[in-house]
């Protein structure tokens, strides 16, 4: 490989630091992450776009743009074909010899940090705001749109004083639920959201027994509207063993312990995330969280 190849790639593999956040040529964006996407909306930006991948689907008309292929397994001959200026992507952006080809034809890449906290979406928001030499906007926006949430947010830490037990579903893989344990972007929203994560003994997501889902009684099990989707409807959910056992056989009580919501919103980690997080916060905690209307 060339030396001048290896020092670009280098660079792009490198963690994301404050230098990712620079501005770059954002004529033609190219982006991979559906959080990504989100933001460039958020920023009034979207007439720069030009590509976005698998996981961009919010809102609505982002989906009419070409398709590189899902954020992990990007196609360097799709984005190369659209000629962008910028591809900019959320960190596991990939595979590396994809990422490393669009880096030798001349494109400029920026990978955005990701970190699972309210105060991780706004530095998102405003890293990409720099990058599309947007900062003031992002940074006008962030005050006035998503500080006011995360500061609520960050009350229940204050305010509750019991933390609900929450098993979070992703999907069902060959009948069997697939629970997000530690370190999973699920496990960031339960924090932010003053909740306990009663599958954290395992690391990542992983399909969970009937008898460690009973070893586990959550209070809640909160699941994604395509893992329902998925598995035939709510019904079809609550009958599941694992979750009859803990949630009951779809009694009146039990079903409203079972959670439905978009699973990009909760887990992209982008502006919606956020205002989700308030929404669930509310259902988690009840009467606790009266404060919790952003209004007040």
């Amino acid at each position: 490989m060339p030396v001048r190849a290896l020092t670009v790639w280098l660079v792009v593999v490198a963690l994301p630091g404050a230098a990712e956040c620079e501005r770059a040529d954002s004529a033609r964006i190219a982006a991979a992450g559906g959080s990504i996407t989100e933001i460039i909306y958020f920023l009034g930006a979207e007439d720069r776009l030009v590509a976005v991948d698998s996981t961009s689907n919010f809102p609505a008309a982002a989906r009419e743009f070409p398709s590189v292929g899902y954020v992990r397994t990007l196609s360097a001959e799709g984005l190369l074909s659209l000629t962008p200026t910028l591809v900019l992507g959320e960190d596991d952006m990939g595979p590396p010899e994809a990422v490393a080809m669009v880096a030798r034809a001349g494109v400029t890449l920026v990978r955005v940090d990701e970190v699972h906290t309210a105060r991780g979406i706004i530095d998102k928001v405003r890293c990409v705001g720099s990058v599309l030499g947007l900062h003031d906007r992002s940074a006008v926006l962030s005050s006035s749109e998503l500080e006011p949430v995360a500061h609520v947010l960050r009350r229940l830490k204050e305010e509750v004083t019991r933390k609900p037990r929450v098993a979070f579903l992703l999907q069902f893989r060959d009948g069997a639920p697939i629970g997000a344990g530690r370190g999973t972007s699920a496990q960031g929203l339960l924090d932010m959201v003053q909740a306990d994560n009663v599958l954290a003994d395992f690391e990542g997501w992983k399909p969970v027994s009937m008898e460690a889902m009973s070893r586990a009684a959550p209070d809640f099990v909160v699941i994604t509207e395509r893992g329902v989707r998925g598995a035939g409807g709510a019904a079809t959910v609550l009958a599941h063993p694992a979750l009859a056992l803990v949630l009951g056989n779809g009694a009146r009580d039990n079903a409203d312990r079972l959670i439905v919501m978009d699973g990009m919103a909760m887990l992209g980690f982008g502006p919606r995330t956020l205002t989700t997080a308030l929404e669930l916060a509310k259902r988690l905690h009840g009467a606790q969280t009266a404060f919790l209307d952003i209004r007040e």
